[in-house]
């Protein structure tokens, strides 16, 4: 039923693809070193996730109404410059919600001003698109990033430290490796594969199951 109704209506949900189909870590592979190295834990992911999601949603929406005439480099730094803005009052509100933030994300919070969503897509997908559906395509893409970061360290930080947010919940087996960069890799390497596969799942025509049915029997 889920596939038939998302082939019926892929078109109309086009705008919603950034949450698993486009979704700019699952299945894109954006912005990884921020994820690898400093989402081990629940509250870095969170903290990353809602920069993340404000600096890109309001610099690419600010940044559509720079005109198309000015040169393409030109319009690139100004999408940076713009971020730059948003991330002083961003990372305020991150210390201010989960203090002690800014000092473990260290360079990493501030390298999303420079993310490839903001530089590269705002060009290439969001403002080619109206208003309103480039509302709703670059939150989604927020919100699918949201998700993808916060699952990386909520299962980093239970696998490798038996906590969330330094409360205690697996006491019985932990792997301190887990904590390290390489593991990120592993972990998002996996998200990927079941991204990949739902996608397939979503794509495959419906009548193709059939035909090779048939060809089996």
């Amino acid at each position: 039923m889920l596939k038939s109704f998302y082939q019926a209506n892929r078109e109309k949900l086009q705008k919603f693809n950034g949450l698993l189909m486009t979704n700019p870590i699952m299945e894109r592979g954006f912005i990884l070193a921020p994820i690898i190295v400093a989402s081990y834990n629940t509250q870095n992911s969170v903290a990353l996730g809602i920069g993340f999601s404000i600096i890109t949603f309001i610099t690419v929406m600010l940044s559509s109404f720079i005109p198309r005439r000015i040169p393409y480099t030109v319009r690139t730094i100004l999408y940076s410059l713009l971020a730059c803005v948003v991330f002083v009052p961003t990372a305020m509100l991150i210390e201010r919600l989960l203090p002690g933030s800014l000092y473990s994300l260290g360079v990493f919070l501030p390298l999303l001003v420079a993310n490839s969503l903001i530089v590269v897509k705002s060009e290439s997908r969001f403002h080619r698109n109206g208003f309103g559906y480039m509302t709703v395509d670059v939150a989604c893409h927020a919100a699918g990033f949201f998700i993808a970061i916060v699952l990386v360290g909520l299962i980093r930080e239970v696998l490798g430290s038996g906590t969330v947010f330094g409360v205690t919940v697996n006491p019985f087996f932990t792997a301190s490796a887990v904590l390290m960069p390489f593991s990120g890799f592993i972990i998002i390497g996996l998200l990927a594969a079941v991204s990949k596969r739902i996608r397939m799942y979503l794509e495959e025509p419906a009548s193709g199951k059939k035909k090779r049915r048939g060809g089996h029997e």
